[in-house]
């Protein structure tokens, strides 16, 4: 209770402060020693009870209760004094006193006071605490059903013609360019009012604008539908639009990761109602914010139909094999390059379907891991398909997903490295590069052990046990990339491949090169020509 005690007498201020903080040891007792410094007090500090007296210098009792009242300064005032008569008390009650005491002041009285002003302020503010319930209730109720109506509007599902209870209805009905704006966050709630304001006073310099918040799309995300009408034609001015909403999104970084997705009415549709084409435009502003994936396009953007979002052409070209060769090296730095421009290539500028980035990373880690099954620590395989399955699928940017690819890749590097000790370790990796360099010849497994002092039975469990393959797995492999070279140049015939790749019988090439590949070398010499533009010579 905060407690305010008023009296021009120093003696008698003095000795009420005492008995009431003695009285109420967890009270806040303050003292003013006439009528307008009590009343600046109570401007100031808006005491729960005032006690005083009434005949005092500048102001008295009586006018301090007025002043009170014409301020409508909400406070409980108790008047004290000597004057045993009806009028004082009378009139004190009828300018709003909540009670009235006689000096000098029995303490018995005083608590009895007190407890009643405990109990009354304890009741008033179980009452506030409801009415600011039922408010809020109110508020919620409300807000549900212009969301309900403004999501009903956006997906196209109101009659024409229906009246809508929307104050913004007028421009609803006027607008042709919509933004779709998410912010996903892992901190604390959005001050979505505030955010709703910043960026109302944004885009309003580029025409009458409305800003309102959908319902949540998750715990940690929001979005933001911005309705503009612009007076400009549709292809004039979003690039501005669209670097002002990208500045507002540095702003905001520190709330989480901010993105827009924009969609302009086209000139040919502007004459038509807004609900035969708002449907239309949300959804392509909701395309648009899915490509912001992609953090080339830095967190904003705009829908064209000629933009080429959703291109299917995109190539994937990160080989397992070469990128297992690449994690079994001293440095990473290959391995790392191999993932970083494959997913480049494959993310064509930004406008590659975020969804098939995913498949791609997830399919990547997962042949790894069943590439290096048996041979790394089975947390780390664990890992590659725990990211695969969860993590990945989750990404909200392209950022995201490389961090994710490159962390998991260099675990596997790492796990590899350590496997990388003593003579027989280094006997295979030299191993490997030995048949690089020697394919085209007869080579065997008595031959490889022999050339590094090894038996063969224990040279054979050995390469098996570090890289997953036999060394007759790793030949073929060696001879089949070899093969595919020279097919791709087209400078040599069949017979003549298979001599270079190590095969004397042309026939047993082209059936290891069909069962390793799934084409013939034939099939597989056609299937370059759109690429190469060379012609048969086999």
């Amino acid at each position: 209770m905060n407690i305010l005690i008023v009296d021009d007498e120093p003696r008698h201020l003095r000795g009420m402060a005492g008995m009431i903080q003695m009285m109420r040891p967890g009270a806040k007792v303050k003292t003013a020693k006439d009528g307008e410094a009590a009343l600046a007090l109570v401007r100031e500090e808006q005491p729960d009870v005032v006690l005083s007296d009434i005949q005092m210098p500048k102001l008295d009792g009586l006018a301090f209760l007025q002043r009170l009242k014409e301020e409508e300064l909400q406070t409980k005032v108790v008047m004290v004094s000597a004057y045993n008569l009806f009028e004082y008390a009378q009139r004190a009650i009828r300018h709003g006193a909540y009670d009235y005491l006689l000096k000098p002041v029995d303490m018995d009285k005083v608590e009895v006071l007190l407890q009643r002003l405990d109990r009354q302020l304890a009741e008033e503010e179980r009452e506030r605490g409801e009415s600011a319930e039922m408010k809020q209730k109110l508020e919620l109720a409300s807000s549900a059903y212009r969301s309900r109506l403004l999501h009903q509007w956006l997906n196209g599902e109101l009659s024409p013609g229906e009246p809508v209870d929307l104050e913004e209805w007028p421009l609803l009905a006027q607008m042709n360019t919509l933004v779709l704006t998410e912010i996903r966050t892992e901190g604390e709630a959005f001050p979505v009012q505030e955010l709703v304001e910043q960026l109302k006073q944004r885009v309003s310099a580029y025409g009458e604008a409305c800003v309102f918040p959908l319902q949540t799309v998750s715990q940690h995300s929001i979005r933001l539908v911005t309705v503009l009408k612009r007076e400009s034609k549709p292809a004039e001015g979003i690039e501005e639009l669209r670097s002002s909403l990208m500045r507002q999104t540095e702003i905001w970084r520190a709330c989480g990761m901010v993105s827009h997705g924009i969609a302009a009415l086209r000139e040919e549709h502007r004459v038509k109602p807004a609900e035969t084409y708002i449907s239309s435009l949300y959804r392509q502003a909701e395309e648009a914010l899915e490509y912001a994936f992609h953090e080339v396009w830095e967190g904003v953007v705009t829908f064209e139909p000629d933009a080429g979002l959703g291109n299917t052409s995109a190539v994937f070209q990160l080989d397992g094999e070469q990128l297992f060769e690449a994690l079994q090296e001293q440095s990473f730095a290959r391995a790392e390059a191999m993932c970083r421009d494959a997913f480049a290539e494959l993310a064509s500028q930004g406008r590659t379907e975020p969804k098939l980035m995913k498949n791609y990373a997830s399919l990547t880690l997962m042949k790894l891991k069943s590439r290096t099954s048996g041979i790394i620590d089975q947390q780390v395989g664990s890992a590659l398909a725990d990211t695969a399955s969860t993590a990945i699928p989750s990404c909200i940017s392209s950022g995201m997903l490389m961090e994710l690819m490159l962390g998991r890749l260099a675990e596997v590097h790492k796990s590899l490295t350590e496997r990388k000790q003593g003579s027989g370790e280094l006997a295979v990796e030299q191993c490997l590069n030995w048949i690089q360099g020697h394919y085209a010849e007869d080579l065997t497994l008595e031959m490889a052990a022999e050339q590094f002092h090894f038996n063969p039975s224990y040279f054979s469990t050995l390469m098996k046990s570090r890289t997953g393959r036999s060394f007759s797995d790793h030949l073929t492999e060696a001879r089949m990339r070899a093969a595919k070279e020279l097919l791709a140049g087209g400078r040599f015939k069949i017979y003549e491949i298979a001599e270079q790749c190590g095969y004397r019988d042309t026939k047993y090439f082209t059936r290891i090169f069909k069962r390793q590949v799934g084409l013939s070398p034939e099939a597989y010499k056609h299937t370059l020509r759109p690429q190469t533009g060379r012609g048969d010579r086999s």
